[in-house]
């Protein structure tokens, strides 16, 4: 069993209930999520490096995706016993891609480490953020209006909004929201 602050009073009203011979069962489901819970923010906190894809913190980060998917099959009559479909994509994005972000980092840079209290969403905040600003607040863009602001924001522009929380603009050569106007190589130096 996890032993953790967090689990201190549920485990501790448990065993209250056991011994005023009362179902204390019931807390089994709460006290096995709550130390899964305990178990990824202390994971995502920890400033200590991964250097290894065996490595136990993501050990834990497995069993809480198995728990998962074994508590969404347990309630797979009744959907309404498990949390939203909303928060499931979260949760799968969250383990799922954290573990491939690892194994391809370590795999592609065997000496590299990777501290997981830094891992953060800023990068993918910015970029929608920017997608925002250039379709204009439109919340349904064409395909063709989505992949040329794809195209601007991938050919280097720069952060350009002021209210992102990952960076300051910078002056760039590029127009808001456009491909460049001048040829990005102009010949010289070319093969």
């Amino acid at each position: 069993m996890c032993q953790t602050y967090s689990l201190f009073y549920p485990q501790k009203y448990q065993d209250d209930l056991t011994a005023n011979s009362k179902d204390g069962s019931q807390l089994d489901g709460i006290i096995v999520l709550l130390c899964h819970t305990s178990r990824l923010i202390q994971l995502f906190n920890d400033k200590l490096p991964i250097a290894c894809t065996k490595d136990q913190r993501l050990q834990h980060l497995d069993e809480f995706y198995r728990f998962l998917i074994e508590w969404r099959e347990e309630t797979s009559q009744k959907n309404s016993n498990f949390v939203s479909a909303k928060l499931w994509f979260d949760l799968q994005c969250m383990c799922l891609g954290f573990r491939a972000m690892v194994a391809t980092k370590l795999t592609q840079f065997p000496s590299s480490v990777i501290k997981p209290a830094l891992v953060n969403q800023d990068c993918v905040e910015n970029h929608f953020c920017q997608v925002r600003l250039c379709n204009g607040q439109n919340n349904n863009p064409t395909y063709v209006k989505q992949q040329s602001t794809q195209n601007s924001i991938r050919f280097g522009q720069t952060t350009i909004s002021r209210k992102s929380n990952v960076g300051n603009p910078s002056v760039s050569s590029f127009s808001s929201c456009s491909l460049p106007s001048n040829a990005v190589c102009s010949g010289k130096g070319m093969l």
